[in-house]
């Protein structure tokens, strides 16, 4: 039995593979990004005797932040930019930002004409898809006087000045390298794309992350005590909701690029899901009824009970809700499909590669729903009720699960801060030979935020960091020792987790980005357990 879940675990992984394996890594090499100054290049130029227009060439699978751009002019007069509207993503840890995820043009006006040889000093902040984000960065401009496009150099004052350069190593995989390769392919063939998110929503049907579904599947079949076929029927309309949503999902990446999945994991959403959850296993314990309101509730029967099981209507909503609930669960194999939907910009293509990812995430529940019943002997009496309260306690226990970003609090990481480099240097001393792990964070990295909630407290990763004396490094306000930090290993931004043993830091082993749990567990337990440590 477990070799057969393990196999079918791995099926799933490998399905998603497919997928998303050009859309995003979980953990990185520093190699794999940009330094700033290609990520992200300013130029301008003279409009007119009051108007400078700066561009900004932001690089594919980067962005900035639109609240991030400011302009100093020198020397100073009154300006007024015109930052255009930005893509609006609504971030669990900062809410509503806007941001700039492709090239963009800033209209700078002032009352009065702009200098001869005006400066001007850019600040500006972003971020790669990838989850590194980079510190805030300053370029000096100048227009030209022929009126042709002055780009920042690499060796002017500003980013190079900040960051120090990249590495003599420094590499890049290019976001535009597959073009003929998986996006191209994906490009050719709508049939062949449905056909891949279909099998990869079967892989995903094989994770953890369509247990929470399982009980609600067979509370629709026990709870209606009803044939094969209405069961089949109910269980149909049930992925049916799941799969439209999905569907919506896609059509809205490709026409705008937001990504709605992320934008319903707010706080209010949580509480409304939560809370249907508490409702429906009160029904189950027979508190009450679930019934719509009267003229509406008339209707909806009329037509729910041409078809076979009568109640379509609340099966179809928790077909919906239920796409929610693992929505969060299913974040990175979704953030690969939706960013490659925002970028073919195709509604048809987006919308039925995420319909197909829904159906084949609700093939398996479709099957419960077919042939559970006949496996699952009829119920009556007192033997029902019981049954039902059974899965009343099954679904508070999912509206728990599902609530616990709301209450819980992983407790203090333990981490010891260090600000600058003869404070790590004494700090690496001190541990004696001891391991030692440096986190680079900062407050305005999301990913350093999700790093924080989700891996950190994990058990498996807690127990392999009392093997390792732990150090921070918070640069979120990007002083000059915060800039040397980063400049000392190479490093564009946070979050990086680097490693030392007696001999000091094992640059191999280093952990760029965001990782999973289960990889960052991996990672430490293969660095204790191999003697790369000692």
């Amino acid at each position: 039995m477990r070799s057969l879940f393990t196999r079918s675990i791995m099926t799933g992984v490998l399905a998603l593979w497919c997928l998303v394996t050009a859309q995003s890594a979980m953990a990185l090499d520093e190699k794999d990004l940009l330094p700033p100054n290609e990520a992200f290049k300013a130029s301008v130029e003279r409009i007119d005797a009051n108007t400078l227009n700066v561009h900004f060439t932001i690089a594919p699978g980067y962005h900035l932040y639109k609240d991030r751009i400011s302009f100093t002019p020198q020397p100073a007069q009154p300006v007024t930019p015109a930052l255009p509207k930005g893509q609006v993503v609504n971030d669990p840890n900062f809410g509503k930002v806007e941001i700039y995820p492709q090239s963009v043009d800033v209209r700078l006006t002032s009352s009065q004409p702009w200098p001869q040889t005006p400066h001007l000093t850019v600040r500006m902040q972003g971020c790669a898809d990838a989850g590194v984000c980079y510190p805030p960065q300053t370029v000096q401009l100048t227009p030209p006087t022929d009126n042709a496009s002055h780009m920042d150099k690499p060796g002017q004052s500003g980013v190079k000045q900040l960051f120090g350069g990249p590495t003599e190593n420094t590499t890049l995989a290019g976001n535009d390298s597959d073009a003929g390769g998986t996006s191209g392919f994906f490009r050719s063939s709508l049939a062949a794309t449905v056909g891949l998110f279909f099998l990869a929503g079967i892989g995903l049907s094989l994770t953890a992350c369509m247990y929470p579904l399982l009980p609600i599947v067979s509370g629709i079949v026990i709870g209606q005590n009803k044939s094969r076929w209405q069961a089949f029927g109910l269980t149909f309309v049930y992925v049916q909701g799941i799969a439209l949503t999905y569907t919506v999902v896609g059509i809205a990446a490709a026409s705008t690029g937001t990504l709605l999945t992320v934008q319903l994991q707010s706080s209010i959403t949580v509480v409304v899901i939560t809370l249907f959850f508490v409702a429906m296993a009160a029904s189950m314990f027979g508190l009450f009824e679930l019934q719509m309101p009267g003229g509406f509730q008339s209707r909806v029967n009329e037509l729910a009970n041409r078809l076979p099981g009568g109640k379509l209507a609340p099966v179809f909503v928790m077909g919906i809700l239920s796409a929610l609930l693992v929505g969060a669960c299913m974040a990175p194999p979704l953030f690969g499909a939706l960013a490659y939907m925002a970028r073919t910009g195709d509604l048809a293509l987006g919308g039925g590669a995420l319909y197909a990812l829904g159906l084949g995430t609700g093939l398996p529940l479709l099957l419960i729903g077919a042939f559970g019943a006949t496996v699952l002997p009829r119920l009556s009496g007192k033997a029902m009720t019981n049954v039902k309260r059974v899965f009343g306690v099954i679904l508070l226990g999912t509206a728990v699960w599902v609530s616990h970003p709301l209450w819980y609090k992983p407790a203090s990481n333990g981490f010891q801060k260090v600000a600058t480099n003869a404070e790590l240097d004494a700090a690496v001393a001190a541990a004696h030979g001891k391991p030692v792990l440096l986190d680079f964070y900062a407050d305005w990295c999301v990913s350093c935020l999700e790093f924080n909630r989700n891996v950190l407290p994990d058990p498996a990763v807690k127990a392999q960091l009392a093997n390792f004396v732990l150090l921070q490094a918070d640069v979120t306000r990007n002083t000059p020792d915060d800039a040397a930090l980063l400049k000392r290993f190479g490093l564009y931004g946070p979050p990086a987790m680097l490693f030392y043993n007696r001999d000091g830091e094992l640059q191999k082993r280093r952990v760029i980005g965001d990782p999973t749990a289960a990889g960052f567990a991996a990672t430490l337990q293969q660095l204790v357990q191999g003697n790369t440590l000692q």
